[in-house]
């Protein structure tokens, strides 16, 4: 059996070291090997070092790979959450890399300063692969759209679609590094009782108007999931869609059947992993037995994938069986699904679910769990109570990269 030695290399070869810190810095390949290794924050730092440094962590080149890189990991560092009560907008971010309370409280405040009206308000929030889209509400019917990258700190302002006097009712992120280093956004207006829809590219600068419209129903819109090109909305009550970016046009895909004795479905989480869609579906709320069902990459129909039982959570963390919660929540969900995290390579499958006052992951082949996150400083105002239990809706992955907006 290999030993680790206390150079962090395992293994019985010998191992060639350059003999200083100028070998390593004139070596190119090597050293953007270990720059790869470093948060995008140490990044930025590091470009101060020297010329040298900068030209090579500010490169097209490097950013591609870095945010490649990264992709490829499946890693989240980090969620968001951001809900509405009585019209007040609310943000919270939860970092999973142990980020000092200061710097984490900085991040949420860095979104809502992007737009430099006092009276703005967050009117949707999407992200995809760690860039954010964001739309704030001036008043007036006035609105502003930004790209932001939280981890680089660069913002980007979009200019909205003349379409007026069509109402913007969300904005969709559409972004794959695996692809292109360019993005583009979804924005659904509404018009005369319908949707439609239009594409922004960040390469071209210009909207596009798909001449696809929908009609209005129990649609997640404002919760799209990117996924090989294609944008994917589902439903309580009607089918599910997919659209094309590059064709601009609606494709088929399947829905799932709602029950008899259900007027619609009970949709628990929907998002993607590992380059597949998953989707959970329970028929009561307060289930704690449920299964992850995935689509197949032929677009035919949905599988299950997984099954997973979380009861035995109510002994690890009885504040799920609190009085004062079930009073609030009429629906019983002290524990919501937030994030699903498939890889298929090591063949693990991680659920992050929000209960009481944490959030905890579960590894369905281990059967483990560990708490990943404190959520007593997120907490959400409810009448008379602070319940800190978040729906997979309210939840934005916070992904560290060096993309460009």
């Amino acid at each position: 059996m290999s030993e680790t030695s206390l150079n962090g290399i395992s293994g019985d070869r010998s191992v060639d070291f350059p003999a200083s810190g100028t070998e390593i810095t004139g070596n190119a390949d090597l050293l953007t090997e270990i720059l790869l290794r470093l948060p995008p924050k140490s990044l930025l730092r590091s470009q101060t070092v020297c010329k040298y440094w900068f030209s090579l962590i500010s490169s097209q080149s490097f950013r591609r790979l870095q945010c490649q890189r990264k992709h490829s990991s499946g890693k989240v560092d980090g969620l968001f959450f951001c809900w509405w009560v009585y019209g007040n907008d609310h943000l919270e971010f939860i970092p999973f890399n142990g980020m000092p309370k200061t710097q984490m409280n900085m991040i949420p405040l860095a979104f809502k300063n992007l737009a430099t009206c006092t009276t703005s308000k967050l009117q949707s929030l999407h992200s995809c692969n760690g860039l954010f889209c964001i739309n704030f509400n001036l008043g007036a019917e006035n609105q502003v759209c930004y790209v932001y990258n939280p981890s680089t700190n660069q913002h980007r302002l979009i200019p909205l679609p003349d379409t007026k006097p069509c109402e913007i009712m969300v904005m969709n992120m559409a972004f794959d590094p695996m692809v292109s280093d360019s993005y583009r956004i979804v924005c659904v207006m509404k018009s005369n009782g319908i949707y439609e829809f239009y594409v922004y590219s960040s390469q071209s600068g210009i909207w596009k108007d798909s001449k696809e419209i929908l009609d209005i129903k129990q649609y997640f819109l404002a919760q799209g999931v990117f996924l090989n090109g294609c944008m994917h909305w589902v439903s309580e009550g009607g089918l599910f869609i997919r659209f094309d970016l590059d064709s601009l046009c609606f494709k088929t895909m399947p829905s799932t059947v709602i029950l008899n004795g259900l007027l619609k479905r009970n949709i628990r989480y929907f998002g993607q992993s590992g380059g597949h869609l998953h989707l959970i579906e329970v028929q009561n709320f307060s289930s704690m037995n449920f299964e992850v069902l995935e689509l197949g990459s032929d677009y035919r129909q949905w599988f299950v994938k997984y099954r997973v039982d979380l009861s035995a959570l109510h002994i690890a963390y009885p504040l799920m069986l609190s009085e004062e919660l079930d009073l609030l929540d009429v629906n019983r969900r002290t524990c919501n699904i937030v994030s699903v995290i498939v890889d298929d390579k090591e063949q693990t499958s991680r659920f992050l679910v929000s209960m009481p006052e944490v959030i905890i992951e579960y590894d369905a082949r281990r059967m483990t769990i560990k708490e990943v996150a404190d959520l007593g400083t997120a907490k959400i105002s409810v009448m008379w109570e602070d319940v800190s239990v978040f729906e997979w809706y309210d939840t934005h992955q916070y992904v560290e990269t060096m993309a460009c907006v």
